[in-house]
């Protein structure tokens, strides 16, 4: 069975469209259409049908891919560790994180990191909990951190890394400003700078709402913390936000309260695929993301164990 063949069907799968998928390839259409036949040919059965515009994998294609997704992987790993062998603290890793870990957890944690491995070769893909998934999933990255999925695939393997407080953010001028609400409740009906609804953290954010029975009235909803920050500021309503991205420029601009120590708190987790090997790299960024998040954890929450190191 030819891999090239292989990873078109994989990526024909991925991406739903033949089309698309010759373009990732860098192949024509007709050319993918050919390996994907050969496939069909070499198993004796069908492994795409088209549903519509979309195009997915028969029982016989899932059955081939799970296969194929396992021999690839492998693929990966025996790459990485002739790569590793060749010049330790050399080679590449990628992580696979949201905007909050992108722009205040992530950057002192990189830099220990090219201190210690100056030849090593850092990506960083900045995308939302569900995406940072199913990059890790894919095995686009080597790691992720997200905030907690509520279900992981059996692929995946979880460590806890911070459970954060979520904080309440008052416009400069709000009633509220200088005391803070005395119970949540005097936030009903208030207007309101949210995260987008398809971020975990909005999630999160609505879970603590529902169960003190509040509701606000969004004026704005944004997948970008900076652009929610902003518009806060601007007077446009109040917000809840994580912790971790509220800065002291923040606190002189908006007015910072904390939250009933009943809602709940953003969880944080760093994700792996289970069959991929850690190299030292891995290893080592996950020890940083580990030790970086202590000072941020509330008082009497000591971190959990973290991921098993790579023997």
């Amino acid at each position: 069975m030819e891999l090239n063949h292989l990873r078109t069907f994989r990526e024909v799968v991925r991406e739903r469209s033949f089309t698309a998928a010759a373009r990732r390839l860098f192949l024509t259409q007709p050319a993918v259409s050919q390996q994907v036949k050969a496939l069909e040919t070499e198993v004796g059965e069908r492994l795409l049908e088209r549903t519509g515009r979309d195009v997915r994998p028969t029982r016989a294609g899932a059955i081939l891919l799970e296969a194929a997704e396992r021999v690839f992987a492998l693929l990966d790993d025996a790459s990485a560790r002739i790569v590793q062998a060749k010049e330790d603290g050399e080679g590449t890793v990628t992580i696979a994180c949201g905007d909050t870990v992108a722009l205040y957890l992530l950057p002192p944690v990189l830099s220990d990191l090219r201190t210690r491995f100056p030849k090593a070769d850092v990506h960083v893909r900045n995308h939302g909990s569900v995406e940072t998934t199913a990059l890790v999933l894919a095995g686009d990255a080597d790691l992720g951190v997200a905030t907690k999925p509520e279900r992981l695939d059996d692929a995946l393997e979880s460590a806890p890394l911070l459970e954060e407080l979520l904080v309440l953010a008052l416009p400069p001028g709000h009633r509220l400003a200088a005391t803070g609400p005395a119970t949540i409740a005097e936030l009903d009906g208030e207007s309101a700078v949210l995260l987008a609804p398809a971020a975990v953290t909005r999630a999160v954010i609505d879970e603590g709402l529902r169960a003190a029975g509040v509701r606000l009235t969004p004026a704005m909803e944004s997948g970008n913390l900076e652009v929610v920050k902003a518009y806060v500021a601007r007077g446009f309503g109040l917000s809840i936000l994580p912790a971790m991205a509220v800065t002291d420029d923040d606190r002189r601009r908006m007015a910072i309260h904390p939250l009933p120590a009943t809602f709940p708190k953003r969880k944080l987790v760093v994700l792996r695929r289970k069959d991929r090997w850690r190299s030292r790299l891995v290893v080592e960024l996950t020890a940083l993301l580990a030790s970086h998040t202590k000072v941020l954890r509330p008082p009497g929450k000591p971190g959990k164990k973290a991921l098993p190191r790579a023997e």
